[in-house]
This record gives C-alpha cells, sequence and structure tokens, in this order.
C-alpha cells in the first residue's frame, strides 16, 4: 500500500508517494541557485553552467545556436526578452523545453534570421548567451537527451546519519522507478490554476474559463491582489478591473482590455493569450486526469505501464474512465471546438521512469538555517520528467 499524501500535492491529482520511508523534509528552492538544471543535448553533452563549450562558430547559416543560461527567470520570458532586445518575432526562436523559473538552467536555443554579432551584444538581466554556431535545423521542442539537476535541500532537521539513511532507504524502494507525475509547474507554481481553466475550456464553459483565471486567488500573491481578484468575481466590472489589476500582469490585462472592447466575448478574450499558453491550459487538464488516474493505481497496488494523456482518439482503461465520468467530460470533448486549435488527440505516457547518476552529494551546515543541515543531491531524468515530484518522495514535507 503506497502512502497517502498529506500535503497540497492533492489539488493537481498527486494523491500518494510510492516509497513508504519517511522523507527528510526540508525545502526546495530558497534561492534560485540552489537548484541547477543542466540541459543533456542529444549527443550526451552537459550544458554545464558558467562553462563554455568551445565550439567552432562555422560558416553563416539561416540558424544560430547558442547556449542560454537563465537565473530566476522561465523560459518563455527569457524567449520574450530576447525576442526583444533582437527586435525579432518569439516565433523566430527555438528551444527543447521549458526549465525551472526558479532556478539557475542551461539550454541550447536556435534563433532563425540573426547573426553572431547581434546576439553576442543582447545584454539581459539574469541571462547569459554563450556558445555561438551557426548550424541549418531550428531546435525544436523534444530536441534534448535529459537534464542533470543538482539540488540543495534546506532546514533539514535532521542527523548526517539519519539523512543518508534514509536517502538510502527511499532510493533502494524506487530502484524499479519513481512515478511519473506531472509537477506543479505544469499546473502553476503560485496559481496552480492551468487545469481548472483548462476543464472548463474542454467542457465549453469558456467564461467560467475566463474568470478562473482572471479571479483564483491563492495566498503568495498577497491580499491586496486577492481582494482585487475576488471584487471582479463578485461585481464583474471590468474597467474597474482594468485600473485596479497591476500592471505586470499583462496576460491578466490582455483578457480584461478584449472584454471592455467586446463585452461577452469569452472566446475571443482567450485568444488574446499567447497559443502556447492556451495548448497549456488542456494540456494541464489532461496531466490533471493522468494523476489522479495513477494515483489510483498505486494507492491500489495494481501494476501499470502507460496511461493515457485522454485525447479524442484516446482508448481509456478502466480507472480512466472512472475518473472522466466524474470529471463530466468524455474524450471527445477534447476537440475543443469552442476553440480553434486547441484540441488534443491524446497520446500515451509512461506511468514510471528511472532516473539515474543518483549521488548525494554531502549533507553540511546550512548557512541560512544554521540549527539545521543542507543536504546536496545529484541526478538525471530523461527528458519531460519533473525533478521535484521524486524530490518529494525524498523528502515528503
Amino acid at each position: 500500500m503506497a502512502m497517502d499524501k498529506t500535503r497540497p500535492g492533492k489539488e493537481i491529482g498527486v494523491m500518494v508517494y510510492k516509497s513508504h520511508t519517511s522523507g527528510i523534509g526540508g525545502r526546495l528552492k530558497h534561492k534560485a541557485e540552489d537548484f541547477l538544471v543542466e540541459e543533456i543535448t542529444p549527443d550526451g553533452l552537459i550544458l554545464k553552467a558558467g562553462i563554455s563549450l568551445g565550439l567552432d562558430l562555422g560558416q553563416p547559416a539561416e540558424q544560430i545556436h547558442l547556449t542560454l543560461e537563465k537565473s530566476n527567470i522561465s523560459t518563455l520570458r527569457a524567449v520574450k526578452e530576447l525576442s526583444n532586445a533582437l527586435r525579432v518575432s518569439q516565433k523566430r526562436i527555438g528551444y527543447a523545453g521549458t526549465k525551472d523559473k526558479r532556478a539557475v538552467s542551461t539550454q541550447r536555443i536556435s534563433v532563425w534570421g540573426v547573426g553572431a554579432d547581434d546576439v553576442m551584444r543582447v545584454n539581459l538581466g539574469g541571462i547569459r548567451i554563450r556558445d555561438p554556431q551557426y548550424c541549418d535545423d531550428r531546435i525544436n521542442l523534444g530536441d534534448l537527451q535529459a537534464n542533470r539537476f543538482t539540488v540543495r535541500i534546506r532546514d533539514v532537521g535532521l542527523s548526517s546519519g539519519e539523512i543518508e539513511s534514509r536517502v538510502k532507504a527511499i532510493d533502494g524502494e524506487l530502484v524499479s522507478g519513481y512515478p511519473n507525475f506531472f509537477g506543479v509547474q505544469r499546473f502553476g507554481s503560485k496559481r496552480p490554476i492551468t487545469h481548472l481553466v483548462g476543464r472548463e475550456i474542454v467542457k465549453g464553459n469558456l467564461r467560467e474559463a475566463v474568470l478562473i483565471y482572471l479571479t483564483s486567488c491563492f495566498p503568495g500573491e498577497g491580499e491586496s491582489l486577492a481582494d482585487v481578484r475576488k471584487r471582479l468575481r463578485d461585481t464583474g466590472d471590468m474597467r474597474r478591473a482594468v485600473r485596479e489589476y497591476p500592471r505586470h500582469l499583462e496576460y491578466e490585462h490582455s483578457l480584461i482590455n478584449h472584454l471592455i472592447r467586446e463585452e461577452g466575448d469569452w472566446g475571443g478574450a482567450l485568444m488574446q493569450l499567447p497559443y502556447g499558453l492556451r495548448k497549456m491550459f488542456v494540456h494541464a487538464y489532461q496531466s490533471y486526469i493522468f494523476n489522479l488516474a495513477l494515483s489510483y493505481y498505486i494507492r491500489e497496488g495494481f501494476i501499470v505501464e502507460r496511461l493515457p494523456l485522454v485525447g479524442y482518439k484516446s482508448g481509456v482503461d478502466e480507472v480512466t474512465s472512472m475518473i472522466l465520468e466524474d470529471e463530466g467530460v468524455g474524450p471527445g470533448d477534447f476537440r475543443v471546438s469552442s476553440l480553434p486549435g486547441l484540441g488534443s488527440a491524446g497520446v500515451l505516457r509512461d506511468a514510471f521512469v528511472y532516473y539515474r547518476d543518483f549521488v548525494l552529494l554531502g549533507v553540511g551546515v546550512d548557512d541560512y538555517y544554521p540549527s539545521k543541515s543542507m543536504v546536496e543531491l545529484r541526478f538525471i531524468l530523461p527528458k519531460g520528467c519533473y525533478a521535484t515530484v521524486l524530490l518529494e518522495e525524498f523528502m515528503k514535507s
């Protein structure tokens, strides 16, 4: 029998741990430098932070490949800032996958139609560019082998011996793979609502989808913003909201401004959002259903190899079918006829995955919590897998 979660992973459908050993506790991502993500290219090259690859620039070509190293900024934001600096469309920039925001991360990106001199002149806060090399091909989603993670867990209240014992025991319990849950990043780290918006889009309730995005409140945003969001939910006054919502909430302003111009055009409002974000809503809802199904199988002790990310062409297993019935949706609803381009045919996803090269690098005194310990771990995960999900098995906090 799996260990039930008692923490807020349940809101994204992650209900259980696979391992039984008590975790070490602690805190993740006290600062960005505590969470290092280094991309491993398709040919197995680790893009080590702060280290140049020493590549030959080559002859000018349509695409230029670069190493993007960023700190405490999302991949999408970094791409937007880079496109602005280069005065090119974001569509010209390719990358293999998104990396954690609150982290230091490295990844290869491609830019179409610019020269090496232009990109190497870019100077942006939290972003460093190096290793330019001309190439013929664009870097697309999935064009990586894996990611290497080096993570510091702080505020651990156990002795070194107990930490080492628990880490070793949990590592042994996960030798047959750890659950391939989607982590909170898939749903929004500060506001885990993307699946809730996606649910309403799939059901065709576009008004509710917009209002969830605009008005859902979470503690990390502060009381004043929570009051603004709640007031819009209660009154529906878009003109007041456009004055009260902070200017940095660009996507919220895009929705509100459209609804001021075109009252009641909820679908048109959603179309103001970037295509990638609109698509993420549906993907997040698929991910939520996957998490619920995998949680059920683990809790009941059943072995399953793969589960569907439900789409309109999906076959569904008995458990997923039961969840869809509870949700009030069916595979056909994932055509998303109410919004063009958001339909998903579905795909199968591995239920469990293997991590490799796992090392407990050390246990030391935590310089931020002097009476506690800091634990440093390193491991490699396949592409598309979430380090935070694995770390939760070791921490359980």
